[in-house]
């Protein structure tokens, strides 16, 4: 392969990344998440106006102050607790869109014929696409599902090989 064209299955690999990438976006939206409306309705209160108050007023504003943001505090981690498994419901769901897409832009590649730049072009995509997607999941799997799929994934990507390379 010449540079052209080695310039060229890089650029199809950064438009497929890119296009699988939008697409999600585009289709299937992230939940919005609420507790970030905690954080704009909460009015601005700052230690600096207690410190312009004369004692016993000084101490009751900053205990005031102290239980405000204490229940701040307790609604954002009540509101983070509830929305987390719509999150990781759709970080799961993403993931396996990814994968998928990743998959089929590999074997799509090993299909594709005298067409090397095209062919590198959508198997680098399809790569780039599964790693996204594992980055994306990681810290939501457990150990056995990392294995699996990392597993899974090896003998796709070997089978692939054997195919194409022979």
């Amino acid at each position: 392969m010449n540079l052209k064209q080695k310039l060229l299955a890089l650029a199809i690999a950064i438009i497929l990344v890119s296009f699988i990438a939008v697409g999600i976006d585009t289709f299937y939206k992230a939940p919005e998440n609420p507790c970030n409306k905690i954080y704009e309705t909460r009015p601005k209160l700052f230690i600096s106006n207690c410190e312009l108050l004369q004692e016993p007023n000084k101490t009751v504003c900053f205990n005031e102050q102290q239980l405000f943001y204490d229940n701040q505090s307790i609604q954002s981690q009540k509101c983070f607790e509830e929305f987390q498994p719509r999150e990781n419901f759709y970080k799961r769901n993403v993931f396996i869109i990814l994968t998928i897409l990743g998959v089929l832009s590999i074997i799509l590649g090993t299909l594709v014929k005298n067409l090397h730049a095209l062919s590198f072009g959508l198997m680098l995509g399809g790569l780039i696409d599964i790693v996204y997607a594992i980055i994306r999941y990681w810290a939501n799997m457990n150990e056995y599902f990392r294995f699996i799929i990392l597993g899974i994934l090896l003998g796709i990507l070997i089978w692939i090989s054997y195919k194409k390379l022979r």
